[in-house]
């Protein structure tokens, strides 16, 4: 039962681990600064069509 057990808690630390890789990758890949791309703001005066 034991060896089980360790065995389930081994692989719950590589996908921990992986995830945690993974997350740092991803926020190092993106690219830093201020960037308007990505946010829904109108600016004030523009009108939408709707038709």
């Amino acid at each position: 039962m034991d060896e089980g057990r360790k065995k389930v808690w081994i692989c719950l630390l590589i996908i921990v681990l992986a995830a945690v890789v993974i997350g740092i990758l991803y926020y190092l890949s993106t690219p830093s600064g201020q960037s308007s791309e990505g946010f829904l703001i109108r600016l004030p005066g523009v009108e939408a069509y709707v038709g």
